[in-house]
């Protein structure tokens, strides 16, 4: 028998009242370092370490953006290799590389932040200047 089976053979249910407001707050901490919000409830009452991230809903946001823009290049592809023309995409594929070029600038500080656990300011001058 595995490790996990074990622990899972020894787990018991332990339900509790709380208000709805205490529980959504509950559910929104337990998302923001990853956890379920039975494991994040069971490290808060023993005093287990919790993982410090930053706030991962932008990195979900830009996820998405980049399936479209996959989709977008997709097609553009499937156009091509179908025989077509190229300069008739021409701006729909200078829109793409646009677009995920923005998307990457906007990514390197949500990822940064994420990793840090908070946000990490970069010094654009040194100490002193104005």
């Amino acid at each position: 028998m595995r490790n996990t089976d074990k622990k899972k053979e020894n787990m018991v249910l332990m339900s509790m009242r709380i208000s709805a407001e205490d529980k959504e707050q509950i559910e929104a901490k337990a998302r923001k370092t990853g956890l379920s919000t039975s494991e994040y409830i069971r490290r808060c009452a023993l005093g287990r370490k919790l993982p410090c991230y930053g706030d991962t809903s932008l990195l979900k946001e830009y996820s998405m953006q980049l399936g479209k823009i996959g989709s977008n290049l997709n097609q553009i592809a499937k156009h091509l290799n179908g025989g077509g023309d190229f300069y008739s995409i021409y701006y729909e594929l200078k829109e793409a590389i646009r677009e995920l070029l923005n998307l990457k600038f906007k990514i390197l500080p949500a990822l940064e932040d994420v990793a840090c656990g908070k946000k990490c300011r970069r010094k654009t001058k040194k100490e002193g200047e104005e």
